[in-house]
């Protein structure tokens, strides 16, 4: 086991905080950061955040002291560096994804950013009304939300065309970009239908009112979701709706 981690050089909330990385897996920095009491919340996809006052006790408990630049090259190297743009953090990291060719992974990513990724090849709309998430039947019989292919449009374009689908005619809905999910697919199979090494789904949200409704769609409860919708990759992106109101 090889845990590494930064001196405490980036500054947030008032202090001073240090990077800690594995160059083996993120199961095994998971495992020394529980056992040093460093709390989930702080892993931020590739790394956990520390702060500076923990610095001295993980050196000691043996994570190897590197500088910045060097814990970036562990990253790389050992191929656990998620890319994300600036008001971008990584929700979920999932290396070898099931429904992905092998030696692919998925990475959920919420965002701030007011444009999806430039290799964005479809939209997916969370339409809210009060506590209730609008959501379409499968053609395997599952839920997914409403989504549209980007194909030869923009992804505002295809938004557009989504909002329309659903509600009829244009209206006054303003969505926002609420993350996406990136596939990487260094080899691709037969089946697998999306541009390589690179994809993104991207994730807006937009709210209706207590009297507004859709064409179309089924509002389903957000918590307390049936099992299966939880289960989308996308998923864990709905936990950030409660701070975008």
């Amino acid at each position: 086991m090889t845990i590494w981690i930064d001196p405490p050089a980036w500054p947030a909330h008032g202090r001073l905080w240090s990077h800690l990385v594995s160059d083996i897996s993120y199961d095994e920095l998971h495992e020394f950061a529980v056992a040093q009491g460093i709390p989930r919340r702080g892993f931020e996809g590739d790394h956990y955040d520390v702060p500076q006052e923990r610095y001295a006790a993980l050196v000691a408990a043996g994570a190897v002291a590197v500088d910045g630049r060097e814990v970036v090259r562990i990253l790389q190297r050992s191929g656990l560096r998620i890319q994300k743009r600036k008001h971008e953090r990584v929700v979920q990291a999932v290396p070898g994804a099931s429904w992905l060719p092998p030696g692919s992974r998925a990475d959920v990513i919420a965002s701030r950013q007011e444009e999806p990724p430039a290799n964005t090849v479809l939209v997916r709309l969370a339409l809210l009304r009060g506590p209730d998430l609008m959501v379409l039947e499968r053609s395997d019989g599952g839920w997914d939300l409403p989504t549209r292919p980007v194909a030869t449009h923009t992804p505002a374009a295809a938004l557009r065309l989504l909002v329309d689908d659903l509600m009829g005619s244009p209206i006054g809905l303003s969505p926002t970009l609420l993350g996406y999910v990136r596939n990487t697919v260094p080899s691709p199979d037969a089946d697998y239908p999306w541009p390589v090494p690179k994809a993104c789904f991207a994730v807006y949200t937009a709210w209706l009112p207590p009297a507004g409704d859709a064409d179309h769609g089924v509002w389903r409860p957000l918590h307390g979701a049936d099992p299966e919708l939880s289960q989308r990759h996308w998923w864990p992106l709905m936990e950030q709706l409660e701070h975008r109101r």
